[in-house]
């Protein structure tokens, strides 16, 4: 740092030599700027959690914000458990039942006299609802041979195709298998283990990845079929994440109903996916999703996610404290939000035309408050986009996507947000925690069709095990139904 008397000195030596300290000050004024900036940068990955990104709260780790403080029981003077009022939920009798153990005296309480002889009334009853002990069903198969008495010709009758070796697992097994490690997320040597502590067989790893096969075999047509459907519908929602297959990073994406799921697995995360899928580039409806660029390439209708919406304007916020507009922008939300729920409660398809007029003016008077604190960034000379702050650029997508972002309140059909497409991919992201990746492309194939097919008949309230046993042996149920 230069002292009052360094400065006199450089002051003497003349004007080049003063020139040229001030160069090497304002080149290290540049570095420092940057430096600064950097560390912003890195301050603002850190606090990148849940709550402000579109980071899962999987990913937030030990840093997870406390939990809110439950209110003191004491000041509300309630009781723990079941509040007056409340519409509880327990098991109730069933008239079904498999056994009846009675319980009668043989003798009087009062006078010992012997009531063996006597027919009783049933007083109270009680059940218990519980499962049969595990247990194996080995059937054989056998080819009787007959010899024709008349011409002597030996008849032998014909077993069934689907019985290829001496001794193989039957499709009830298959089913289970498929379950387990596709829906259940269970690896293969805990599906090992779990089915020899019930059963007390231990089928290898080889014959499991075979079951599998063979249900993403049988499933074929039932995934054309769904993805055929999810096509037709007329809101859908979308989203991707990244997982492994291999040593490589791929994308599962997901396309998704209340009723129906589809997955795909493919290498590309934006419109080369797309097209693998065969979803997104036939559909004509409304497509529900974030604000990845790939998507709004789709020539249909769209709804962005307020929910992401809302976690970039709280980002906003933690960033700059004084972006009060941020703020507003999320009440705005979750107002319109309310009045959605509202009206749809009473019958309505869509807001009246005058509130719709009130929230769109609200939208711009906030987004005019926002543009003059974050006016854009003027041009640097450079090819390309003129980079801007993160702020600046949400800005400019409220802007240009704001029929996107308010189409929930003109049409019910339309969600908040994208959360149906995240559910459906959570377990996803389990999965790779459970087993770190898939093996091979086909692994994530299979994984694909089956948890879809199943994810499906779960939406639907389907007796799955059922279903998928009659699959396993090619008689696949189609569960296309119409919202």
């Amino acid at each position: 740092m230069l002292t009052r008397q360094d400065i006199y000195d450089l002051y003497e030596q003349g004007p080049e030599a003063v020139a040229d300290v001030f160069e090497q000050l304002l080149k290290k004024v540049e570095q420092v700027e940057q430096l600064v900036q950097r560390v912003k940068e890195l301050e603002e990955r850190l606090n990148k959690n849940s709550k402000n990104s579109d980071k899962p709260p999987s990913s937030d780790g030990l840093k997870k914000r406390l939990p809110k403080p439950k209110p003191n029981r004491d000041k509300k003077k309630r009781k723990p458990g079941g509040q007056s009022g409340h519409q509880g939920t327990t098991l109730k009798m069933r008239d079904d039942v498999d056994e009846v153990i009675q319980y009668e005296s043989t003798i009087c309480q009062n006078c010992a006299h012997d009531l063996s002889g006597i027919e009783g009334e049933i007083g109270r009853k009680k059940q218990v609802v519980d499962i049969p002990p595990p247990q194996i069903v080995v059937t054989e198969h056998q080819s009787i041979t007959k010899m024709c008495p008349c011409c002597g010709q030996m008849n032998t009758g014909q077993l069934p195709e689907r019985l290829k070796g001496n001794v193989q697992y039957g499709f009830g097994l298959r089913a289970l298998v498929n379950y387990l490690m596709v829906y259940q997320l269970l690896p293969y040597e805990r599906t090992k283990e779990l089915i020899e502590t019930l059963y007390g067989i231990s089928p290898s790893t080889g014959t499991l990845y075979q079951m599998l096969q063979d249900g993403y075999k049988q499933l074929e047509e039932a995934e054309k079929q769904i993805r055929q459907a999810i096509v037709n519908e007329p809101v859908i929602h979308c989203d991707e994440t990244g997982h492994r297959v291999g040593a490589k990073t791929e994308w599962l994406h997901v396309a998704s109903t209340k009723l129906m799921t589809f997955y795909d697995s493919h290498k590309a995360r934006g419109s080369r996916a797309h097209e693998a899928g065969e979803i997104l580039p036939h559909y004509k409806g409304i497509a529900v999703h974030d604000f990845y660029r790939s998507y709004l390439k789709v020539a249909c209708k769209h709804a962005l996610c307020n929910a992401h919406l809302i976690r970039e304007l709280n980002a906003v916020l933690e960033r700059e404290p004084n972006q009060t507009w941020a703020k507003s922008r999320m009440r705005l939300l979750v107002t319109a939000k309310n009045m959605v729920q509202i009206a749809s409660g009473n019958g309505k398809t869509a807001l009246p035309k005058i509130a719709l007029v009130r929230i769109e003016a609200k939208y711009d008077l906030l987004l005019a408050n926002a543009d003059q604190l974050n006016p854009k960034a003027k041009p640097n000379g450079k090819r390309g986009r003129t980079k801007q702050t993160k702020t600046r650029n949400l800005i400019d997508r409220l802007v240009t996507y704001k029929s996107d972002i308010l189409r929930v309140c003109s049409d019910f059909k339309v969600p908040f947000d994208n959360n149906l497409a995240e559910r459906d991919l959570r377990m996803v992201k389990v999965q790779q925690k459970i087993s770190n990746c898939f093996r091979s492309k086909s692994g994530a194939e299979m994984f694909c069709r089956i948890r879809g097919y199943i994810s499906t008949l779960r939406k639907q309230g389907l007796d799955i095990f059922p279903i998928l046993t009659e699959a396993m042996q090619g008689n696949v149920f189609i569960p296309t139904p119409a919202e």
